[in-house]
This record gives C-alpha cells, structure tokens and sequence, in this order.
C-alpha cells in the first residue's frame, strides 16, 4: 500500500486522514498470468492500482488482437467508459505476468466521495490523469509516425521493450513486427 500512497499523495496531496478513511475500503487481489482483470462484455466496476505485474487492455477484432495500452507497476488500470456509463466491456484487462492489483470498488469510492471533499477530489484528479494520457495516445496514433509513437511509448514506460512481446508491441503501434524490429534495431546501433 506505500507505493499507492505515494502514488496518491504525488498526484493529489490527500492528507494522512483521508488515506486512513480510503484505505478502508480498498482490497488487493492476485491475478495469474492469462487472468482477466476485466472481461469483454463486463460492466467496469473498479480502478486497479498495479503494485506488481503488468496488464494490457486488448481489443479482439475480427479474430486479431489489437492491444491498445499497457499497465505496469504504479499505474492506473480501468476503462473508464464502461465504468461510468455502465456499459460492457468492448475491450479486455488480462494479466501478462502472475499480477497483483489494489482495487477501487466503485461503490465504495462513490460512497466516500460523497462524505469527503479530499477523497472525492482526489477521485476526479486520478481519473484526469488516466484521461490525459488516454487524450494524449489517441493523438498520437492519429498525427504521429510509427518511430514517434515507439518513442512515446518508451519515454512513458521504457519497461515495455524488456517486459512485452515484440508482437503485442507491434500491434499497440499498429505496425507489423517487422518494421518495430527495424526500428528497435536501430535504435540499438545508436
């Protein structure tokens, strides 16, 4: 739990009292390798803090999985879309490495936003950032190259080219496998 609290207070500054009330209502939970954190059709109804592990958010289309975020140690993990409007899943949360998450219940965390200012603001600043970095990926793919997003994508987590298959790499930059060996050879030489 340190590391969350570290977490929180860099982002939001929450005072000791209302992490003692917010902890309260968190759970951990193990996942195994190839588990899902969230299936595809299920309503959202957490945040998931990675204290150990990493997961991807991965889409299945037309029978080819496109995987459109990676979350490792001290990041944030949901879909916010569904988690908000109630909808099911349209992509899945699945653990790459034997995982362990802090869990934000939904519920739970709307209940205390209710009863404390801190919390609730501390809420809506986490869920900015998840949006801004959400924002930030979405104009990426959209403006950028393929070499642009790579570095992106090792400047905010250079963990990824130790820790991820080459081919799930390739896909969150829409890139064949082929072309990122090109670029991370080159990379290499330099």
């Amino acid at each position: 739990m340190e590391n969350l609290y570290t977490y929180i207070y860099h982002h939001t500054g929450l005072p000791e009292k209302s992490w003692q009330a917010l902890i309260k209502v968190l759970t951990t939970r193990h996942y195994k390798k190839g588990e899902a954190l969230l299936k595809l059709g299920e309503v959202c109804t957490s945040i998931f803090f990675i204290s150990k592990g990493y997961c991807r958010a991965v889409y299945n289309h037309e029978g080819q999985e496109i995987n459109t975020n990676f979350y490792f140690e001290n990041e944030l993990a949901t879909n916010i879309r569904s988690l908000k409007q109630e909808q099911g899943s349209e992509y899945v949360i699945q653990a790459e490495e034997d995982l362990e998450a802090i869990i934000f219940d939904k519920d739970k965390l709307y209940a205390l936003f209710s009863k404390s200012a801190e919390i609730d603001s501390m809420g809506r600043t986490l869920m900015e950032g998840v949006l801004e970095r959400q924002e930030e990926q979405a104009k990426l793919f959209k403006l950028d190259t393929a070499r642009e997003r790579y570095d992106y994508m090792r400047s905010i987590q250079p963990q990824v080219i130790e820790r991820v298959p080459l081919e799930h790499i390739a896909s969150y930059l829409g890139i064949s496998q082929d072309a990122l060996l090109g670029i991370h050879n080159t990379d290499r030489e330099n």
